[in-house]
């Protein structure tokens, strides 16, 4: 029986009746305690009296109640009076998106910003495991002050005013085991088959479609043709419609529509990520308040821990001996007793420490590529740090048996293997942060007058405050280091995750840069992830300026994308100011001094990396290049395979060794280079053509044609960069095909065009006219 006016259910006295849905009433009410409105929905008697309803009813009470987002409805109560069960939301002004689409579609901008708020809400759902199932318009509010809030989860009932338009027929008058709207629903709900988030961003693709198009993505004239259309058919164009939108937009909705879930965002972050981009806005957030610490989120708080007793130990021992300590490794903390969650611990820790180390202007930290080797090995600290070239090193252990961690941390003189500090704390898990807290209150007390105020703030400070976002950081670090293209796309997700718990995260954003800017010319169009790497940069250093990591990966937007060389220096120039000790920060500003033709300064960029990092073969192979560009082939043949001796087996230093092999004129010893590169890495298209410009460089052009058909039909279903096939059409002396593919490179905005003042490959078009004005577009400095 409907409430009345001034009925009371335990401390809300009922004002107004707001609207009715297929689980109750929904009504204007006032908390009597504190003085405030709310909204009340009353589940109705005829589902309290059913146990799966009322069992449902509480069992999404719970799930709803842990998420605390501001595009999802506040739950603040539940309870039962006089046999009605009732629950009590924050009572929202405004209405519902359906109201809004029934006077018509919306302005493309707005459509994308209330999808890219609704992926956000979604995001702090899916972290806690909660996929929602039945987004719709009439389960999205947008409220007077411009908010967009999720509705019902099945709690929160909006305030809906029934129309024809909005048929909530569910599918359960075909199957009890099948829910959700029609319309809006993923195949895989229309099948009955088990929902994952991406079930989600399906149901906000038709939204999203709906918004911009005027009508729905999916219809027809009964509950099975519309089943039919979602499982077989494609929505119409949205141009079809009459109205305009940037194909950037066409192309994040289609995504979200995918039949196969696997081809969709791999997660609502990222959904909320491409949104934001199409619009040129981005998330204005606070950062979200750390949740109760858990097992994975302990990494952050232990490697602090660890991070001021590492200090406190070079703080000790300068005042015994008197000297300092100007090089130091960090050697992979071991994971005693193998648990899989303290696995990840170990290497968070270990990760967290180098990058925080690295804040000390006066000390050089070996990179974690030097250090992950020793992962798992039982090398003694002495022989690791004589073989690393550093003065000490650090050791940890971290033991995890049930509640119980214990973490002992070490630091040796690699000069004598004498221990230098030791200390190890044995503490609940669940007390971790308040440990970390005690020890930076103290040790910085002690470290502050050697060390000095912004030194010891630069050395003990992390870029989030939510140990989860930090976790998931890690995560994305984890697999995008992989380098598979899956493995990249689950790092992608990770990133986007941690910056969907802590907006302000700026490493975060730079992790995202860091994965684009690899898929990037090799596994995607520059035009299809460049523009969402400049983004993420911008935002990387809005959010903070003092981190080289993010003027690096800036730079290498605005350099390798933008062609913008003058900002790229700049970038680079500050990157390295600011992390003298970071080896990347020399690594691209050798690469973009290399790419102006300063040769002679880029080798010593290479060189002082090589220094920071000797055990990297990225920045090995990368110093070799710099001498090929320079015309300095046999001491290019020496680099890289000192390279080889790092990692016999890295592609690009064995497909660099090929290509001067292939200059001096070497091409048996450049054929079994490239070829031993293609057993590994099959589709390794900067191999492949220059396999071929071995072929037609030799004297066997039948073959190099081959190849290069090859490479033109995968080229026509993948991209592939043209600058490599334009080297390949000037080993055929094809000159006029050679400009059209740097051109079609131009237009595709490569990466590797950057190159195209230095390369000894283009020699042969430098003198004609059309490769001149090619130089000149690309506004190389005089």
């Amino acid at each position: 029986m409907p409430l009345q006016t001034g009925d009371k259910l335990g401390p809300y006295e009922i004002l107004a009746p707001v609207g009715a849905g297929g689980m109750g009433e929904v009504y204007r009410a006032r908390d009597t305690r504190l003085n405030r409105e709310v909204a009340v929905k009353v589940l109705s008697e005829h589902l309290a009296r059913d146990p799966q309803a009322l069992a449902r009813f509480e069992r999404e009470a719970k799930a709803v109640a842990a998420l605390s987002h501001t595009n999802i409805v506040v739950l603040h109560d539940v309870g039962a009076d006089a046999g009605v069960n009732y629950a009590v939301t924050e009572l929202l002004e405004g209405e519902t998106l359906r109201e809004r689409l029934s006077r018509g579609a919306l302005p493309w901008r707005k459509a994308a910003e209330i999808g890219a708020a609704i992926a956000e809400g979604l995001a702090a759902a899916h972290a806690k495991g909660i996929i929602h199932q039945d987004i719709k318009p009439g389960n999205l509010f947008l409220t007077s002050d411009g908010q967009v809030k999720i509705l019902d989860f099945g709690l929160a009932q909006s305030r809906e005013v029934p129309s024809q338009e909005e048929e909530t027929r569910t599918m359960t008058e075909a199957s009890p085991t099948i829910m959700g709207t029609l319309g809006y629903m993923s195949p895989e709900q229309v099948r009955g088959q088990k929902v994952e988030a991406s079930s989600d961003i399906f149901s906000l693709g038709c939204v999203l479609y709906e918004m911009v198009a005027g009508r729905r993505a999916f219809s027809g004239k009964t509950a099975t043709d519309v089943m039919a259309a979602i499982l077989k058919e494609e929505p119409a164009p949205v141009a079809d419609s009459g109205k305009a939108t940037p194909s950037e937009l066409d192309r994040v909705i289609e995504r979200c529509l995918a039949k196969n879930p696997a081809q969709r965002f791999h997660s609502a972050p990222d959904l909320a990520f491409a949104l934001r981009g199409v619009t040129g806005s981005s998330a204005e957030h606070k950062p979200a308040a750390p949740p109760a610490l858990s097992r994975r989120a302990l990494t952050m708080s232990v490697a602090a821990a660890v991070l001021c007793l590492a200090l406190v130990g070079l703080y000790l021992w300068r005042g015994r001996t008197g000297q300092s300590i100007d090089s130091l490794a960090v050697l992979p903390f071991a994971n005693v007793g193998g648990n899989e969650d303290t696995e990840y611990l170990s290497d968070g820790i270990t990760e967290s420490l180098i990058d925080s180390l690295l804040e000390l202007p006066n000390l050089r930290v070996m990179s974690r590529s030097a250090v992950f080797r020793y992962k798992g090995k039982q090398d003694d600290p002495q022989t690791a740090g004589k073989a690393l070239g550093v003065r000490a090193v650090l050791t940890g252990r971290i033991t995890q048996r049930g509640d119980n961690l214990s973490v002992s941390a070490e630091l040796v003189d690699t000069a004598d293997d004498s221990q230098l500090w030791g200390e190890q704390y044995n503490r609940k898990l669940s007390d971790a942060l308040a440990v970390q807290q005690e020890i930076a209150r103290q040790i910085s007390e002690k470290l502050r007058a050697k060390l000095g105020r912004e030194q010891m703030a630069r050395a003990a400070k992390h870029q989030t405050d939510n140990p989860e976002a930090y976790q998931l950081y890690l995560k994305g670090r984890y697999y995008t280091e992989k380098f598979d293209l899956d493995d990249i796309n689950k790092g992608l997700d990770y990133f986007h995750q941690a910056i969907g718990l802590d907006p302000n995260y700026a490493l975060a954003y730079d992790g995202l840069v860091y994965a684009y800017g690899i898929l990037d010319d090799a596994f995607s169009a520059p035009n299809d992830v460049m523009p969402k790497a400049r983004e993420a940069a911008r935002k990387a250093v809005e959010i903070d300026d003092s981190i080289s990591e993010s003027h690096v990966e800036m730079g290498s937007v605005v350099d390798f994308y933008d062609y913008d060389f003058a900002e790229g220096g700049r970038e680079f120039k500050r990157a390295v100011e600011l992390g003298p000790n970071y080896a990347p920060a020399h690594e691209f500003y050798g690469w973009h001094l290399a790419e102006l033709g300063k040769l002679d300064e880029a080798v010593a960029e290479g060189r002082r990396a090589e220094q920071l990092d000797p055990v990297s073969y990225e920045i090995s192979s990368l110093t070799g290049w710099w001498l090929y560009l320079s015309h300095r082939n046999d001491d290019a043949v020496v680099q890289f395979h000192k390279c080889l001796e790092l990692n016999a087996d890295y592609p690009i230093c064995n497909w660099l060794l090929g290509v001067v092999y292939e200059r001096q004129g070497r091409f048996a010893e450049a054929i079994s280079a490239e070829t031993k590169v293609l057993q590994f890495e099959p589709h390794y298209a900067a191999a492949q053509t220059e396999l071929a410009r071995d072929y037609a460089l030799s004297g066997r052009r039948p073959e190099a044609r081959r190849i290069l058909d090859e490479i033109l039909k995968t080229s026509a279903k993948q991209y592939i960069s043209k600058y490599w096939i334009a080297t390949v059409y000037v080993a055929l002396d094809d000159k006029k095909r050679a400009l059209d593919a740097l051109d079609q490179a131009y237009t595709e905005r490569s990466a590797f065009l950057v190159f195209l003042k230095a390369d000894p490959l283009l020699d042969d078009l430098r003198s004609e006219p059309r490769f001149q004005v090619l130089l000149k577009k690309m506004n190389f400095p005089q």
